[in-house]
């Protein structure tokens, strides 16, 4: 795992454990809902439930069937931003839409280049203040802006109703993490999509 999925887990698991803390009463009930399952949760669920009941909705680590998953090859970095504004010429790109990069400086970049392509195009990054995120998040549930660029902070807990696709601009760096990105659309029985670019690297 990379060093800021181990400290966003490990700030997880303080606000975890300082809800438990707040919760002391003998009869207090204890759920746990997630995404995806892995290693780390189930220790925590062993950890803090008493006789867990695991129940599980479709194949555990997959995504939702409701989701039709593409894989597409660009080529070189430089391909990425061909691929995503040939998927806007060929009317395939139907918002709104979230778009996944790796870091701020790619969020930045890449809103940049669409906002230069006339598209309604918002960002939301760690480099932004917490009244340009939440304007961003905003516009876009509002239907302001069309295509919201964000980096991982986005790819868990957060729910948009409506998402018609997601775009993994860049690689998600884990299995887990691509599963609660295209996560994002699908939901509450509605069909999504997911395309996710791959390079030669």
């Amino acid at each position: 795992s990379t060093s800021s999925s181990t400290s966003s887990s490990t700030s997880f698991l303080a606000q975890v454990d300082e809800v438990l803390a707040a919760c002391s009463h003998a009869a207090v009930q204890r759920v746990l809902f997630s995404a995806t399952m892995g290693p780390r949760v189930a220790r925590l669920v062993d950890a803090v439930l008493r006789r867990p009941l695991r129940i599980a909705v479709g194949s555990p680590q997959a995504g939702n069937a409701q989701i039709d998953q593409r894989l597409t090859f660009v080529g070189r970095e430089d391909g990425k931003v061909l691929a995503l504004r040939q998927l806007v010429q060929r009317g395939e790109l139907k918002p709104p839409v979230l778009v996944f990069v790796q870091s701020k400086e790619r969020a930045a970049q890449l809103h940049g280049e669409l906002a230069f392509d006339g598209l309604s195009v918002g960002a939301i990054h760690s480099d932004r203040s917490a009244a340009e995120r939440e304007k961003a998040v905003r516009d876009f549930r509002l239907g302001k802006v069309w295509v919201l660029i964000c980096t991982e902070l986005l790819a868990r807990g957060v729910d948009f109703k409506g998402v018609n696709m997601v775009v993994n601009f860049d690689f998600p760096p884990s299995p887990v993490s691509y599963i609660h990105r295209i996560g994002r659309t699908g939901r509450a029985g509605r069909r999504g999509v997911a395309v996710t670019f791959f390079t030669e690297s």
